[in-house]
């Protein structure tokens, strides 16, 4: 992230430190009841000018930043937050489960759109903010990006047959191969006939469109990062009327065929860490899902 230029009004503040005490970055003092810039600001998080109650700080950001501005809803201040009720909160979060059936119906790009700008609302170490977002929007493209993913797992279904080849891995202390044939092979096997003899889609169930959160490699903590914004998607979708759905095994074939990505035009050195198909529902659920009862450890 680079550093930005911050101005402070030196008729409006009045001393009170809270930029002290916010920064990430240390980089303020108050000097002579005022504050100062005694430090390099290196997080660019503009917590100073969002916290200054005299509105005395002024962010001046050397990259462009995005402006939240939602095609497909509007947004209140942030301190109407207060009106979130946890209950309102958790009942959202508990609605939300994981689609696997889908209209035939088109998500509209502003709508992905926004998903994305819902999805960089996510914390990212050292403010890094180097997540990146790839949108797949239209059915025929869906499909496309399908096949590239079902030829993969075809060549390592053939690769998996061969008992020697899974042995001799094993040995060179590789035990994947084996691992994959034994708990995937089968299941693979079955959906890869369904998706060429009748055109089952056990993949992305029908979705409409997808997004691909990834990260760049210079990013501080690619995977988390990545995986905040998946959330935040995640989430959004819900509040959309939108149904959602990870794709591991589409990450696991981005990962490994080097082929896919070239395919989608993704740089090489990015890598992906979240598939997220999306489409709206063809069936709700009026009850939320069980989990399985926490064991939670205190410290002593």
């Amino acid at each position: 992230m680079q550093a930005s230029k911050i101005e402070i009004n030196k008729n409006l503040c009045n001393g009170c430190g809270i930029c002290v005490k916010v920064c990430p970055a240390r980089a303020f003092s108050i000097i002579n009841e005022r504050a100062e810039l005694s430090g390099s600001c290196t997080f660019s998080c503009d917590h100073c000018a969002a916290t200054c109650p005299q509105q005395a700080i002024t962010v001046q950001f050397r990259d462009k930043r995005e402006p939240f501005e939602f095609a497909s809803f509007s947004t209140e201040a942030v301190e109407n937050r207060q009106h979130i009720s946890p209950a309102a909160l958790v009942d959202m979060i508990r609605s939300r489960r994981s689609c696997r059936s889908y209209q035939e119906r088109v998500v509209e790009r502003e709508i992905l759109e926004d998903l994305v700008k819902i999805g960089i609302t996510a914390p990212s170490g050292t403010n890094s903010q180097k997540w990146t977002f790839s949108i797949i929007d239209s059915r025929e493209k869906i499909l496309d990006f399908g096949e590239t993913i079902a030829t993969y797992y075809k060549k390592l279904n053939r690769l998996a047959e061969f008992s020697w080849l899974r042995k001799f891995l094993k040995l060179c202390s590789q035990p994947e191969l084996d691992i994959y044939y034994r708990e995937y092979y089968d299941s693979i096997k079955e959906a890869m006939i369904q998706w060429d003899e009748e055109k089952d889609d056990r993949l992305f169930h029908g979705a409409q469109a997808a997004i691909l959160v990834g990260a760049e490699p210079d990013a501080s903590c690619p995977h988390d990062d990545a995986l905040l914004a998946t959330q935040n998607i995640l989430l959004g979708a819900e509040t959309m009327g939108l149904g959602s759905c990870l794709i591991g095994f589409a990450v696991e074939a981005l990962r490994r065929d080097r082929k896919i990505k070239k395919n989608l035009k993704i740089p090489a050195n990015e890598k992906i860490y979240a598939v997220i198909a999306l489409g709206y529902p063809a069936i709700t659920f009026p009850r939320p899902a069980g989990r399985r009862q926490v064991a939670i450890r205190w410290s002593s």
